[in-house]
């Protein structure tokens, strides 16, 4: 049980004056407010209760302590004892006196925050002169008032969110989530600071809240994401049942999934609270969410889908491919994963004064450092107006590595190399496969006469200079020299070794044959209705992008589309929201899903004359080729995959971008016929 040094006092003023002490009195000898003896009392009788003890007030008398004898001098011991230091490092210590201060409805000295931190007034000193510099970011001031103290001044919602993210940061997810255990059982105690500046009753709400709401929303949701709502949450309870509210102010719409999830949760709140909610605090809520993995949407036809950050992520995949010379562009999974997350971690509020470093994701870094490196490059060049966090960045290497261990040939490979020759030969195939083969760490060189002793499961891949006659395990033969052609074939041989495959497929449930075959056929119908029609057609431009967008899909009325006006304004108005325009190319993919759309359709038109607009890395682009993708709404699951092959494939590798950047109707239609057959085969 930890007491700061006024608790203690208090504490030990009640057990010498077992008949009572004023309020009054408290605030004479301990030289504060009547308010601050207020709520230290309050805090107190928190603390005390796991000893059997509490504090009562009769009415006209003072603050008497009371309890069973045992239990009393139990209390003495413990106020005796030498308590551990409540903050080991500075970080803490200032993080836990700017919550201090933003949780005081008035000044504080630097003498009573030195008493409360068990430090010095110069340490108190030194200490805000950090806090003020950092207090800048929050949009936050630290005021120095003169012969009365100091207070932090700011509006609620930078006040919230600081204090959200300094508890947040003060508590690790085991520790939290074992209280909320405890909170749930009746019992919880705490010792840590930051834990109880929460109301239990309000985080015990809080928590509660988001197991009656949809749990289908919140199944991506990780337990920090949740450690970091949950805070919020009830820190925003406590706060509005103070009536401190969050401003009203002219700012951007949360989305609509936010707000739906956001205005259930607040309906919950103003029954328990019998207050109603401003919708002020539904929409700050909702933007909080907005940085939590509540969905994934990652189909280029919705309306939230972020083309600009998908962009990024592609981009992200690309750099760091080439930094470690193992090829992640291929995981769908990898890319999927990144876009949730990125898209949370962008939105999330970066904390000024920063907590610890998780151990966990410390180790993961270290294990993987060869990658963390080259993710710590790339992030800065693509994300190069935010700061990561060490544990974010910790996160995205998570993303990666795991990427690695779903499939085998990305990994970092281990061969054996079985060679005939001397042993000079020897060490010039096993320096020739560290220069060229990236993909291969490990290279085990054996002689012929050895091949009895060797242990083959220990590795990835077998290479021989010679034909092994009777040789039943898989390899492949190359030259003592490693030839230009060799290193192509070895490449593409570790492409083809997915062990992984073997049992993803085998833990698949069986579809009827049946509906299997239905499935099938449909996507080869819609797949080859795509084809059909796909054509590169040049056209003639008009005034403007928009005019020429109209001309482009006019003519389609009645065939492909029953609208063309409301079709063309849903396309405009798509283009006019976010980039489209692929970055260092010459073209932009314009789309959309729409009721009035008939069939889906994918054409590529050819300009006569630029138009600059702006590309996914918002820089502009002369655009001489549209890219025309349609689509109908609602769309099966089977046209979604087409459409989104098309769509991914504009930015998956150089290749497919030069393709449709030059490539006339023959060369694309076999690039859209290789990706259809890839996406049958794969379902």
């Amino acid at each position: 049980m930890y007491f700061s040094i006024r608790e203690k006092k208090i504490l030990s003023l009640l057990l010498e004056y077992p008949n009572g002490i004023t309020s009054e009195e408290l605030q004479d000898i301990l030289q504060v407010s009547k308010r601050t003896v207020y709520r230290e009392i309050s805090s107190i009788e928190k603390t005390i209760k796991s000893v059997d003890v509490q504090i009562i007030k009769p009415r006209g008398e003072g603050y008497r302590i009371v309890g069973e004898t045992q239990s009393l001098e139990q209390l003495q011991q413990q106020l005796g004892a030498k308590q551990t230091e409540l903050f080991t490092d500075n970080v803490q210590r200032q993080s836990a006196i700017v919550c201090s201060l933003l949780l005081m409805d008035e000044e504080e000295t630097i003498e009573g925050l030195a008493i409360d931190f068990k430090v010095s007034p110069a340490t108190i000193t030194s200490d805000l002169a950090a806090i003020e510099k950092s207090l800048i970011d929050y949009r936050l001031e630290l005021n120095r008032l003169k012969g009365r103290g100091i207070r932090i001044d700011g509006r609620e919602k930078q006040r919230r969110q600081l204090l959200s993210n300094l508890i947040y940061n003060g508590v690790s997810e085991f520790d939290f989530f074992q209280f909320l255990d405890l909170l749930e059982e009746g019992e919880a105690v705490t010792d840590n600071f930051f834990l109880k500046l929460l109301s239990q009753e309000n985080l015990l709400l809080a928590g509660q809240i988001f197991t009656q709401v949809s749990q289908q929303s919140f199944q991506k949701v990780t337990d920090n994401q949740l450690q970091r709502v949950l805070i919020l949450l009830a820190l925003s309870i406590d706060r509005m049942a103070q009536d401190r509210f969050v401003e009203a102010e002219q700012e951007n719409k949360a989305k609509p999934e936010s707000m739906q999830i956001a205005s259930q949760i607040m309906i919950k709140v103003a029954t328990t609270l019998k207050k109603s909610i401003p919708p002020q605090e539904v929409r700050f809520f909702a933007f909080q969410l907005e940085g939590v993995n509540y969905k994934q949407p990652q189909n280029i036809f919705i309306d939230s889908f972020d083309v600009e950050l998908s962009y990024q992520i592609k981009e992200l995949i690309r750099l760091v491919s080439e930094a470690t010379a193992i090829d992640f562009r291929k995981d769908e999974q990898l890319f999927n994963d990144l876009s949730a997350h990125m898209s949370a971690a962008l939105k999330r509020n970066l904390t000024v004064i920063q907590g610890a470093n998780n151990p966990l994701l410390q180790k993961i870094r270290e294990k993987y450092q060869k990658l963390t490196t080259a993710i710590i490059k790339e992030l800065a060049i693509v994300f190069p107006d935010h700061e990561f966090t060490a544990d974010e960045l910790g996160y995205v290497v998570i993303h990666f590595a795991t990427s690695l261990e779903r499939h085998p040939s990305g990994r970092a490979l281990s061969a054996l190399v079985l060679c005939s020759s001397g042993i000079g030969t020897a060490r010039i195939l096993e320096s020739r496969i560290h220069k060229y083969l990236n993909e291969i760490e490990q290279v085990q060189v054996a002689k012929i006469s050895e091949m009895n002793h060797l242990d083959y499961k220990s590795y990835d891949l077998i290479l021989a200079t010679v034909f092994l006659p009777g040789f039943h395990l898989p390899y492949k033969v190359i030259s003592p020299l490693l030839l230009d052609d060799e290193i192509k074939e070895i490449k593409e041989y570790i492409q083809t070794l997915h062990p992984d495959k073997t049992v993803e497929m085998m833990n698949q449930p069986e579809q009827e044959p049946s509906d299997a075959f239905d499935e099938i056929y449909e996507t080869m119908r819609i797949a080859n209705q795509l084809l059909q029609s796909f054509d590169v057609k040049p056209i003639t431009s008009e005034e403007t992008i928009e005019q020429t967008l109209a001309k482009i899909i006019d003519p389609l009325q009645g065939t492909i589309v029953t609208d063309a006006a409301t079709v063309t304004d849903k396309v405009i108005k798509r283009y006019l929201v976010a980039p489209i325009g692929v970055p260092k190319t010459n073209f932009a993919l314009f789309h959309t899903a729409d009721p009035h759309v008939k069939e889906p359709l994918f054409t590529i038109y050819d300009l006569d004359q630029k138009f600059l607009i702006q590309g996914m890395d918002k820089k502009s682009i002369e655009l001489t080729r549209v890219l025309l993708l349609l689509a109908p709404d609602p769309m099966p699951e089977n046209q979604q995959n087409l459409l989104g092959k098309i769509s991914s494939s504009v930015i998956e590798s150089d290749l497919n971008t030069e393709i449709y950047k030059f490539g006339n109707k023959e060369i694309i239609y076999q690039l859209l016929s290789s990706l259809f057959v890839k996406e049958i085969r794969e379902n």
